[in-house]
């Protein structure tokens, strides 16, 4: 089988095979799974995997468990179908993450987890950006402008429509049943060498005086990550 492409920033499929790795063999849900790369790395630890896709001809990872559906619908499941399930850049794709953590939910059986990764939009990159050009960082291609002349995208689910901030995610989490157990990154980002250090020191200054009860505001993981990996657990 030729080398199955990874939709999504280096070392993120590694670092969520490292956090599934400590979890209870069993079904996971992989969607959006594209051809198929990440599947294939954690059926090799173990787990069964289902593969779901907007596209079913994308998947070419073929192990006879590839299921076709939109993360914008209800999905073809019955209640209580997976142990575990994962979401590599998906969320920043769909209309309503809502629906989308609700139905993870429905699916899960109860003390499994989910992984979920977005990009990580309160990063200091992603923070200066959206000053100086009034965009964030990963959603240039929100705007018609931009995409006429870079970054063309061919239809509309492909592009980036969704920003999903720490405490939205966590806020959506919670209502919804699931306990952040640990949120990690796939690499740290600095831009910008000669301000970085004060904007670092600034940022968290101000987050620690408005959110001294949540440390991970004023983390390096928050404010140089590029990706951010949620697992949470279904209580």
């Amino acid at each position: 089988m030729e080398s199955l492409k990874r939709y999504t920033g280096k070392g993120v499929h590694e670092k969520v095979s490292e956090c599934v790795k400590a979890f209870m063999k069993g079904t996971i849900l992989d969607t959006p799974s594209g051809q198929g790369a990440l599947s294939k790395d954690l059926e090799a630890l173990g787990f069964k995997l289902f593969l779901g896709d907007i596209q079913r001809e994308n998947i070419l990872y073929k192990n006879g468990r590839c299921i076709q559906f939109d993360l914008n619908q209800s999905f073809p499941f019955k209640d209580s179908t997976f142990d575990h399930v994962i979401c590599v850049e998906g969320v920043e794709h769909i209309e309503n993450p809502h629906h989308l953590i609700k139905e993870f939910k429905r699916l899960m059986r109860r003390d499994g987890y989910l992984v979920i990764t977005t990009p990580n939009v309160m990063a200091l990159k992603s923070r200066l950006k959206f000053l100086l050009y009034g965009y964030l960082h990963f959603f240039e291609d929100v705007d018609p402008l931009w995409s006429d002349k870079k970054r063309v995208t061919e239809t509309h689910y492909q592009q980036h429509i969704n920003p999903i901030f720490y405490a939205e995610m966590k806020f959506i989490l919670e209502r919804y049943g699931f306990k952040i157990c640990r949120i990690e990154t796939n690499k740290k980002i600095k831009k910008w060498k000669r301000i970085h250090p004060f904007l670092k020191w600034l940022i968290r200054h101000k987050t620690r005086e408005k959110f001294p009860m949540d440390p991970f505001f004023a983390s390096d993981t928050a404010l140089e990550g590029e990706i951010l990996i949620f697992v949470a657990k279904h209580l």
